[in-house]
């Protein structure tokens, strides 16, 4: 007997297209650490690299938008260099707009315009954070000292009429955005509680959280060790998945937060890119993986690539012509 597999996608992938947004407002060069810009590059490759965005997929503000001036301060202290503009290092500017309020509010308005409900969010934040206790407010420093208040931020969110989003913060002090931004069909982690700080890693130019969530997502860190956050073995990280990996590695005092209207929201919601449709599947179980033959929608035979289950179908997935998994032929 022969048993055929595919990788199918889930409900909450089908209903669209994943537009990503990256925020880095350092408020000045004297406060723009180093490790924020790590932060930002290890995620944009992640994006690009591991789940195929298009770089109009991506909109990125960061410090002063690239500019030839000194604006970041290294890692080790030892002074100011101008932070590169080019993220994934293929030799193209990436950064184009800066990290200013304005900048903020004028990007994300017009971008709310242009997503429609078939699209899915994924907004990403990294800065100096702050609040202010008798107003009940937390903030973000954006480049040039102004401040993205979460109520304010809530604002620009509700201008969008997606389907979904999905929040990643990383500020001290990030848990009290969450109250002002609980939506519906929306998802929210932050590094940590509303009257806390949120920390560095110690061994490397990376915060604490947002590096743990990033490797889970990419199933790997920035120098290309596996990670493996795929608890329910799906070949996919949910943002569920990503946070309690980041939550039960963050190695700092701080006490990460999450959200998810509904609870099984971030079950269901992942970066996968493509909406796929059609053939549906029984999942592949790892245990299975090295018995596997694998054929491409024609028929034809593939070489199986080296590496993990998700991995390999994420390579033969980019390969098709058309949006849906490649056919596994499992004989017993």
């Amino acid at each position: 007997m022969i048993v055929v597999f595919c990788c199918a996608a889930s409900a909450q992938e089908a209903t669209g297209h994943v537009h990503a947004v990256i925020i880095s407002g350092g408020k000045n060069k004297l406060m723009n650490h180093e490790r924020y810009w790590n932060d930002c590059a290890f995620l944009y490759r992640t994006l690009r690299e591991d789940y195929q965005f298009s770089k109009q997929d991506i909109t990125l503000l960061i410090s002063d938008g690239g500019e030839a001036g000194r604006d970041m301060l290294l890692a080790d202290g030892s002074g100011f260099v101008t932070s590169p503009a080019d993220l994934d290092g293929d030799g193209e500017r990436d950064v184009w707009l800066p990290a200013t309020l304005e900048q903020v509010d004028a990007t994300l308005t017009e971008l709310a315009s242009k997503l429609t409900t078939n699209d899915r969010l994924f907004l990403f934040m990294i800065d100096h954070g702050d609040s202010e206790d008798d107003l009940r407010e937390s903030y973000a420093f954006m480049w040039g000292g102004g401040r993205l208040y979460d109520t304010h931020l809530a604002q620009l969110l509700d201008a969008f009429q997606v389907a979904s989003m999905s929040l990643c913060l990383g500020m001290c002090h990030s848990g009290g955005f969450i109250d002002d931004l609980q939506r519906e069909n929306r998802i929210i982690a932050t590094s940590c509680a509303s009257n806390e700080d949120s920390w560095a890693c110690r061994d490397k130019p990376y915060d604490e959280f947002v590096y743990q969530w990033t490797c889970a997502v990419a199933g790997h860190d920035p120098e290309g060790h596996a990670i493996d956050a795929d608890t329910d073995g799906d070949g996919q990280i949910s943002m569920a998945e990503a946070f309690n990996y980041a939550y039960q590695h963050d190695r700092r005092e701080e006490t990460p937060q999450y959200s998810s209207t509904p609870a099984t929201l971030g079950e269901q919601w992942s970066l996968v890119q493509t909406p796929r449709n059609g053939i549906g599947g029984t999942r592949i179980e790892k245990s299975d993986f090295a018995n596997c033959r694998f054929y491409d929608l024609q028929g034809r035979l593939i070489p199986k690539p080296s590496g993990t289950v998700r991995k390999t179908i994420k390579k033969l997935n980019a390969k098709q012509s058309f949006g849906l998994s490649p056919i596994i032929i499992v004989k017993p």
